[in-house]
């Protein structure tokens, strides 16, 4: 990791009971640097927080076991954003099913969630085939305390810290299956790593070879593709893509030459953390 010269409010979703909790601070724990922790209601307020400098960085999910780069490519390639990513953590999920107490499974007839929920399909779809699965509109904590207020018939997705803190059941375990997340940290600053391990590029349709030289270009520096995705631009042909590169140690300078491309800008050239997970699925 990149060595931080001075304290850094981080900002992430909810509250330490969420995942984006978990994976903060397991940031923290090894990057005490970072400083406090912010957490806010929404994922828009944390990246609009981000982007505008009242904080300096927020942890969120780029990819998962179960999702690809998608959701996150359109939010770093969104026009104003202007962040970049500096490092990842991957955390395993363990997700718990939580009740209030006396709640019995088969009278659940509501499950909330937030991100999470995507790994629980299987489980859901098998044990509780009567409920309604609905992400809730914040995030896991607040979606905990519904189901608190509730009757015994809503459950939530969450963490065991959340059924602590909320005065849960638990009333079952590990019901993602061994999903893992992949969590960046990301701010204003381009923080490169002396020896990253992820190469991260944004790419231009304004360049039509851009992404098959880079591409290209990336073989031959010895990075091997990890994911990309494709953004829509307006016009029914143009895209912008995030491309993500495994860099297996080389040295900074391989990315940044590749950042010299036409039509490539870099992201992201960082270390990533592994926390004994499996690799991602596909990634």
């Amino acid at each position: 990791m990149p060595t931080l010269t001075q304290s850094r409010v981080v900002a992430t979703l909810g509250g330490p009971g969420t995942f984006a909790g978990q994976a903060t601070a397991a940031f923290t724990a090894r990057i005490p640097e970072l400083g406090d922790v912010r957490y806010l209601p929404t994922m828009d307020e944390i990246w609009a927080a981000a982007s505008s400098g009242a904080v300096d960085s927020a942890v969120l999910t780029s990819e998962t076991t179960n999702t690809g780069l998608q959701e996150i490519a359109e939010r770093l390639l969104a026009p104003g954003t202007g962040l970049y990513v500096n490092g990842e953590i991957l955390v395993p999920y363990h997700c718990m099913l939580l009740g209030k107490p006396g709640t019995r499974p088969e009278a659940i007839r509501l499950v909330l969630g937030h991100g999470s929920l995507v790994h629980c399909r299987r489980f859901l779809a098998e044990r509780l085939p009567q409920a309604e699965v609905r992400m809730h509109e914040k995030n896991s904590l607040a979606a905990a305390a519904e189901v608190l207020a509730g009757n015994g018939d809503i459950a939530v997705v969450g963490t065991a810290l959340s059924a602590r803190a909320n005065g849960l059941a638990v009333l079952e375990r590990d019901v993602d299956r061994g999903s893992v997340g992949a969590w960046w940290l990301m701010s204003r600053e381009l923080r490169v790593s002396p020896r990253p391990d992820v190469a991260l590029f944004g790419v231009s349709s304004a360049s039509g070879a851009a992404l098959g030289n880079l591409l290209t270009q990336a073989g031959a520096a010895g990075l091997t593709l990890r994911g990309i995705a494709a953004v829509g631009t307006g016009s029914i042909f143009s895209y912008d893509y995030l491309a993500a590169f495994r860099a297996a140690g080389a040295p900074a300078s391989a990315a940044e030459e590749l950042a010299g491309l036409p039509g490539c800008r870099l992201i992201g050239a960082f270390e990533s953390i592994s926390t004994d997970s499996p690799d991602l699925a596909g990634a």
